[in-house]
């Protein structure tokens, strides 16, 4: 009789903990694996760098537009992520003078389409939103196309990041406390 509690509590702990997906950069300190990837790749001469607070993450660094750059980007390493159960995601967050980007890529090949949305700045208060995945855009090569992701997409996610979001040479700085999918 004691297994068939055990197991019941052992299933229904599993379906609880795939009901919510969390990355927390304040409380676990997440995002250590993480990567910067600059326009250096491309020629550019952007720089971007990362580093834990007490609170967060805290992304900052500088957009050139020299040589055709334009972008700093902050991304996990591939792993595959199903998020075709949940609605939406939670970001808490912090920034100032610049629009972000928070992204979803399903390939590793830079030039196949992604999925992005805006987050806005907040004068650096703390601000958590909630945005669905009918809010993403699809983008390519870092121009925005047609399409919305569909649940097959979204049980194929490699990737999440962030990514500086606005063509414009500048200072830019965020702090990431946690994202969870619900």
């Amino acid at each position: 009789m004691n297994q068939k509690y055990l197991m019941i509590f052992l299933l229904l702990s599993q379906f609880l903990i795939a009901q919510n997906e969390e990355i927390d950069f304040g409380k676990y300190k997440d995002g250590k694996q993480w990567q910067i990837t600059n326009d250096g790749v491309m020629g550019g001469l952007s720089e971007g760098d990362y580093r834990f607070s007490d609170n967060g993450v805290v992304f900052s660094g500088n957009i050139s537009l020299e040589n055709n750059g334009g972008f700093s980007s902050y991304r996990s390493q591939f792993s595959k992520r199903d998020l075709s159960a949940f609605k939406k995601v939670i970001i808490r967050y912090r920034s100032k003078k610049y629009i972000m980007g928070f992204t979803l890529e399903m390939d590793r090949r830079w030039f196949v389409p992604y999925y992005k949305v805006d987050l806005p700045v907040t004068d650096w208060k703390w601000e958590t939103i909630e945005i669905p995945f009918s809010g993403f855009a699809r983008y390519n090569i870092g121009r925005k196309r047609p399409g919305k992701i569909s649940k097959n997409e979204l049980k194929k996610i490699l990737r999440v990041g962030f990514i500086s979001n606005e063509k414009k040479a500048g200072e830019f700085k965020i702090e990431i406390d946690y994202i969870k999918f619900e």
